[in-house]
């Protein structure tokens, strides 16, 4: 995990930072970047900005009081960057999100300020981490020697998932070619995501669960519009609708058509703090190896699944995503 950031989403997104860098210096205008973490996106996103040096590019940052590791927290306020501001907010991992939202679509607000979000509900991020998927596959191709692109021989993921931006990200992966079976998302208690793909109840919570998985510790998840837009055939209207009800009343029931095309492509497993911790120990004594809270909830749930690398299962290959170096959360490894 490569620092300033040690997170998956570093390199979405240098790119995607990068790219506003560029077109906002060919174009001669400022751009206000605005973005709400849950702990990994704020750290790479500054230091993104930071690396820039761009004077057109200003970043603000806001996270949850409490509610981040405290290294995750230093990684933001400590940067020495005139181009970056750090608030917090009192609240849970996504409830930043509305006014941010509301921020946007205010069309005046927004271009009077070059007003442009970071968060995996810019397209750039999930594109830019589909690479992750195309890259996994080649390599899995490599060492087991089947032909890439052979359609045959699949590769399942399992990942931890908090707004589904990667798991979007792998899905894209999947339209352009790659042959990708299974896309299966690990969540802690905050489990809309798994709820949503075993019964189609795509409802919020009354109240965010506190987890030693603070980064996933979503409510929310915005990237569900993207895959209900694929699943439901691309249908920009039937998406506003539904997407307008879970604004107005919190709640969805998945469609049955799409509710049956979800579970043919994307499966998912809940997981407690209990087992994480379990399953960190387990990893370090059989493997030798540190996996942060995250990656501890994808290895749990791939077991759950029955895709475990003992679980003796026939099928496709397994990919298990790593997303963050494990010195970022001191308190969750040290429970």
């Amino acid at each position: 995990f490569p620092p300033p950031s040690t997170a998956l989403s570093r390199p979405s997104l240098k790119v995607l930072v990068n790219f506003l860098s560029h077109f906002s210096t060919r174009r001669r205008q400022v751009r206000t970047l605005v973005v709400s973490t849950t702990g990994d996106t704020g750290p790479a996103a500054a230091a993104a900005v930071g690396a820039a040096g761009n004077p057109r590019l200003r970043l603000l940052v806001h996270y949850p009081r409490g509610q981040i590791s405290d290294f995750q927290r230093r990684q933001m306020t400590t940067l020495r960057s005139p181009h970056v501001r750090v608030a917090e907010f009192d609240g849970g991992g996504d409830d930043m999100d509305p006014p941010l939202k509301k921020m946007a679509l205010d069309v005046d607000f927004a271009a009077r300020h070059g007003l442009c979000g970071v968060n995996s509900y810019n397209v750039g991020r999930p594109l830019a981490q589909a690479v992750h998927f195309v890259w996994t596959y080649l390599r899995i191709a490599e060492a087991e020697g089947f032909a890439a692109g052979d359609p045959d021989s699949v590769v399942d993921f399992v990942l931890p998932t908090g707004a589904m931006g990667n798991i979007t990200a792998g899905y894209f992966a999947k339209r352009v070619g790659v042959p990708i079976g299974m896309l299966c998302a690990g969540v802690n208690a905050n489990d809309i995501t798994h709820r949503t793909f075993r019964t189609g109840d795509f409802s919020r919570s009354d109240a965010m669960v506190r987890t030693l998985s603070e980064a996933i510790n979503i409510q929310l998840p915005y990237n569900f519009e993207r895959l209900f837009y694929y699943l439901s055939d691309d249908d920009p209207a039937a998406v506003r609708a539904h997407m307008s009800e879970v604004e107005s009343t919190g709640r969805l029931a998945v469609p049955a058509p799409v509710l049956a095309r979800l579970r043919a492509e994307f499966s998912s497993a809940s997981v407690t703090d209990d087992e994480t911790a379990a399953t960190i120990r387990s990893i370090r004594e059989q493997y030798d190896y540190l996996v942060d809270p995250h990656t501890a909830v994808a290895v749990c749930a791939a077991h759950k699944l029955g895709r475990g690398p003992e679980d003796g299962r026939a099928g496709p290959h397994v990919a298990l995503l790593a997303t963050a170096s494990p010195a970022k959360f001191g308190g969750a490894m040290t429970a």
